[in-house]
């Protein structure tokens, strides 16, 4: 791996917030992202940037920006880590207290978004996890939706796990959207994992402490075509990733205890639509544990909910717009 460090160094000890950038030809949109982050007023922040064999302009930006910034340490992977490995590498390399991963795509929405977070962090030391609203953007930076899930205030962690399965979706947000202690993140990211890696952390972090949430959006997400999330779709790389992570929990003791009908429901329904044998059984299993009755309650129930959901959705961007226009 070769580094690149920053004209000077004020001491990796002493920062409070790793912000932490994994670059793969990310040239359109990397200029956008890194702005955001050299616009926050955070006092006590490194930012670490790590491009897996990029083959467009990317690593041009990366010069240009870190001749910009003292704060900016970045490297080229000597071998291409893939997209866990790579956020896995810039988790080893961090000393900060905090973490804050920001996508290449996505971008930061207020300058004291980093300190908004690590402040709920420090007056509230069980919280293991901070996330924020979001809005998803399109490749103009146009806002498509907002996303708010959940109350503001801190909520225990374990039930916030419960709650995303019984979805399932992942209601917390990316990796751009939350922030978390170092110290917590004990395992690393699952390279197992295509789509869910982010999910398996989230819950890793949420069973040993509480969840701090915040109603401003102070990420934006990005939707596009190349982006990794639509090239595992197309391709049915994470075709696995459902069958991994609901095994993984449910063999969590607590996990089992605290499972709802709703959550037995929802993830039965989600293995029925995979193809493989494994997902199937599991299926099985888990609509036998509900009963047949309850099964197709809840069937009736999501079919008649989802529109519903979509048109709740549109309501809320609308009446945000509005309110903050």
């Amino acid at each position: 791996m070769n580094f690149h460090p920053s004209p000077r160094s004020d001491g990796m000890a002493s920062k409070k917030i790793s912000v932490l950038v994994p670059v793969y030809n990310g040239e359109k949109f990397l200029p956008e992202c890194l702005d955001s982050i050299l616009a926050q007023d955070a006092v006590g922040m490194e930012i670490l940037l790590a491009d897996d064999g990029s083959t467009d302009g990317s690593v041009a930006v990366l010069e240009t920006y870190a001749a910009r910034d003292p704060r900016i340490r970045w490297w080229k992977n000597r071998r291409n880590l893939g997209l866990a490995g790579n956020w896995n590498r810039l988790l080893q390399e961090a000393r900060g207290e905090y973490v804050k991963f920001v996508f290449q795509d996505d971008k930061l929405l207020s300058s004291i978004a980093l300190v908004q977070m690590a402040r709920l962090m420090e007056n509230h030391p069980k919280a293991a996890l901070v996330a924020s609203a979001s809005y998803i953007i399109d490749e103009q930076s146009r806002i498509l939706e907002l996303r708010d899930y959940f109350r503001e205030g801190i909520s225990d962690g374990q039930r916030v796990v419960v709650r995303c399965l019984e979805q399932p979706a992942n209601l917390i947000g990316e990796p751009s959207v939350v922030l978390f202690r170092r110290a917590q993140a004990r395992q690393a990211f699952d390279e197992q994992l295509h789509q869910l890696l982010d999910v398996d952390m989230w819950f890793h972090l949420l069973e040993q402490g509480q969840f701090a949430y915040l109603h401003e959006p102070l990420c934006a997400f990005r939707k596009h075509a190349a982006q990794q999330t639509h090239v595992n779709s197309v391709s049915g790389a994470a075709v696995n990733d459902d069958i991994i992570l609901f095994s993984r929990w449910l063999a969590k003791p607590w996990l089992e205890q605290a499972m709802t009908r709703r959550m037995n429901f929802a993830l039965a329904y989600t293995l029925r639509r995979q193809p493989h044998d494994l997902a199937q059984t599991m299926s099985q299993q888990l609509r036998e544990r509900m009963g047949c009755c309850w099964y197709v309650l809840f069937c009736l129930l999501w079919k008649t909910h989802r529109p519903i959901q979509k048109l709740e959705r549109k309501l809320k961007l609308i009446i945000w717009r509005c309110t903050h226009s």
